[in-house]
């Protein structure tokens, strides 16, 4: 999807500048060779495979406009196979026999923590497109000096909670009146902080949690949870899930589990997911945040719907596209969707809810 590959480009135009920037390190900016950007990523994955497509495509739009100080840009690719040994060693070849500049590396927070000490070792900016962690910028904060090199280019897990508990409390609590919550995550590095932050922020915003249930990344039968959720009779289901995403949702429709799942789901910020999941993604809950020239403009939570579109639009329909990403970060929504509707009035009833297109969001293109 279009808007999934043009929402790296400013991580990737940031990274060029930060090399400029520290240009004594390395090359002079008044050569004429290239920028070298090594790309970190698992590009195997769901949520990684965009990652180094849309570094390539930023650096042939930047290219193409001219270049950085009328230097060409030049991609350096690594696939990590969502290993954090084989990110090390792509770590070292880049900077040690590619000779890159500066490095962007993944969205997975083990990933990136591993790769931390590395960027002092060898003096090499990296900045970080998705890993939450904030173990992340703590380790910076605890040793600046070494560790200055790491950018982290995106919110943190504590941030993400607290968004998510914003946006919850506008229309979960505020328009649904739902009061009771299962915390839903997989266990994780950037879901330790998320978490923690979750249990502390629901029950301010109104919501009990009755559980708080973790799930190993490996896992393929969400049967037993989905049982054990459905027994407790929570009103919503609040996800931290990023390495696994199509399995839940998948299965979460086949049961026809009467909760609404709310929160945070990165596989759905790849435009793949709706093929991935046939369509089970329709009525879950997601957030969108739209890039811009002056600011992040953040957008309000919508339902994944077929797609329709080529891009996705915000709810004022501005001609610019909007990047669904796994972040609660809206609390302006004032339309419940059907299905949220829905789900809620049958998860009181013990009824399973009627599936219906919501009709209160624009139409958009899967997540």
């Amino acid at each position: 999807m279009n808007s999934t590959k043009s929402a790296a480009r400013p991580w990737l135009l940031g990274c060029a500048v930060f090399t400029l920037a520290l240009a004594p390190l390395g090359v002079s900016a008044q050569t004429s060779e290239p920028i070298k950007i090594g790309v970190i990523a698992e590009a195997q994955a769901v949520a990684g495979s965009s990652i180094p497509l849309a570094a390539q495509l930023a650096a042939d739009e930047i290219n193409a406009a001219g270049g950085l100080d009328g230097r060409q840009i030049k991609i350096f690719p690594y696939d990590n196979h969502s290993s954090a040994a084989e990110s090390v060693r792509a770590f070292q070849r880049a900077v040690n026999e590619d000779h890159v500049n500066a490095v962007i590396a993944s969205y997975v927070s083990e990933v990136v923590l591993a790769l931390e000490p590395w960027t002092g070792r060898l003096k090499t900016v990296m900045v970080t497109p998705g890993a939450a962690s904030d173990v992340i910028t703590q380790n910076i904060a605890k040793d600046y000096d070494h560790l200055k090199y790491t950018f982290h280019g995106y919110a943190t897990s504590t941030g993400i909670a607290d968004a998510t508990c914003a946006a919850a409390k506008d229309l979960l609590v505020d328009q649904l009146k739902m009061k009771t919550a299962v915390v839903m995550s997989e266990d994780a590095a950037w879901t330790t902080p998320l978490d923690a932050e979750y249990l502390k922020c629901l029950p301010n915003i109104g919501l009990k949690v009755l559980d708080h249930i973790r799930v190993s990344p490996d896992t393929t039968d969400f049967t037993p949870i989905f049982n054990k959720i459905e027994g407790e009779k929570p009103d919503v289901i609040i996800t931290g899930i990023s390495h696994v995403g199509v399995q839940p949702t998948v299965q979460w429709k086949q049961q026809q589990v009467p909760i609404p799942m709310f929160g945070i789901s990165s596989q759905a910020s790849n435009s793949s997911f709706w093929n991935d999941t046939n369509g089970a993604v329709e009525g879950v809950l997601y957030q969108a945040v739209r890039p811009s020239r002056s600011a992040t403009a953040i957008s309000p939570p919508i339902a994944a719907t077929p797609p329709t579109t080529r891009s996705i639009t915000s709810p004022t329909r501005s001609s610019e596209p909007v990047r669904p990403i796994p972040t609660s970060w809206s609390t302006r929504w004032k339309r419940p969707t059907t299905w949220a509707r829905s789900a809620a009035s049958s998860s009181k009833a013990g009824t399973r809810p009627t599936r219906t297109r919501s009709r209160s969001a624009p139409a958009r293109s899967p997540a």
